[in-house]
């Protein structure tokens, strides 16, 4: 979630995929709610505009046709630099429109070894504790003394 706020009769929020948002695609989400019930508002013009000091300003204008989730307002936006975004949703609806501001960080994008790294370390971690496991039990099995199971004391019948 990049932005919350109840202004006049709407209750906005902003939610940003991935999360914190990264340089390269990002889907950026909008609730629109009634303020009093929380209610979904389904029939409003939503756009979101985009700024920051170094790059041209980006307009987009979500629809609920381009979200998964067909409660939100949703657009894909390449965000080409990391850092510090002004980020303005602004709702029309009927004779009343909205605007609601936040700042939101936008990361460096992670390579794809570098964001995975955690899947990929769990197969050798797995393997490697697998390995000590069997060596323990291998070692507990082993007779102690280098004395074999046959030499042992015989078995009398009682």
């Amino acid at each position: 979630m990049q932005l919350r706020s109840d202004t006049g009769p709407f209750a906005i929020t902003l939610f940003t995929s991935p999360s914190p948002a990264r340089t390269g695609p990002v889907d950026f989400s909008v609730l629109v709610q009634n303020v009093s019930s929380l209610d979904s508002v389904l029939d409003a013009d939503v756009s979101i505009r985009l700024s920051t000091d170094s790059e041209p300003e980006i307009l987009v204008h979500p629809t609920r046709a381009q979200a998964q989730n067909k409660l939100l307002y949703a657009a894909l936006v390449t965000l080409p630099r990391p850092g510090p975004w002004r980020a303005t949703v602004t709702v029309r609806r009927r004779d009343i429109q909205i605007s609601v501001s936040g700042q939101m960080e936008v990361s460096p994008a992670g390579s794809g070894v570098t964001s995975y790294w955690g899947y990929i370390a769990l197969a050798p971690l797995a393997i490697g504790v697998l390995a000590i496991r069997e060596w323990l039990v291998r070692r507990q099995v082993q007779p102690r003394h280098g004395r074999r199971r046959s030499e042992s004391a015989p078995l009398t019948a009682g």
